[in-house]
């Protein structure tokens, strides 16, 4: 590979990293080594069956053999499909350090409150579960500067990154639309190491 080619990558890379790290909210959160050689990012939203089903069976596998190997960093954002899906967005977005615990609470008891009246009594005692004050929580989730920036991400990741639909994955910048068994995960973050490598 010749050093002009070497720099053309270089800066598509820099520049889609730039363009995805704009479409985060502030103070993102991740899962890993900030410094692992892969980075997915994922656009979900938590009332979402082909999500839920990745947060289930999927997700567990990449953390155990990538995320805590310290091979790959995971990064979640809200991509909304639905009412219920924002307010969750919410709730996990008011959990600052907890926010995948809450993120997996979410996920793992979504036929609880995608539907209920009392949807953010059932969010308070999740958020207490995890040792959050409930007044600052509740004080959190009724924030409409909250929603804005999350509607205003799914926004962006729309027009910015070509985001159609949930689950969406980006893996060091190659998009990856729909369900993904843990095989097909795993090739892919394969295919992305062996590009790092090279």
């Amino acid at each position: 590979m010749t050093i002009s080619k070497i720099w053309m990558k270089f800066i598509i890379i820099l520049a889609a990293s730039n363009l995805m790290a704009s479409t985060a909210l502030c103070e993102e959160i991740s899962l890993g080594n900030a410094q692992a050689p892969v980075t997915i990012i994922e656009y979900g939203s938590l009332t979402c069956g082909k999500c839920l089903r990745f947060h289930k069976h999927v997700f567990p596998e990449i953390k155990k053999h990538y995320i805590d190997a310290g091979t790959v960093r995971f990064i979640y954002r809200h991509f909304p499909t639905g009412g219920a899906a924002v307010h969750g967005a919410r709730a996990a977005e008011c959990t600052g350090d907890e926010y995948y615990e809450m993120l997996d609470a979410l996920f793992s008891t979504v036929a609880s409150w995608h539907q209920a009246k009392n949807r953010d009594a059932i969010f308070v005692k999740q958020a207490t579960s995890l040792g959050l004050n409930s007044e600052e929580f509740l004080a959190c989730i009724s924030d409409k500067k909250l929603l804005d920036d999350i509607l205003n991400q799914q926004q962006k990741a729309k027009t910015d990154l070509d985001v159609t639909g949930t689950p969406t994955f980006f893996i060091n910048g190659k998009i990856v639309r729909g369900k993904r068994s843990f095989a097909e995960m795993e090739a892919l973050i394969n295919e992305a190491l062996n590009k790092e490598n090279k």
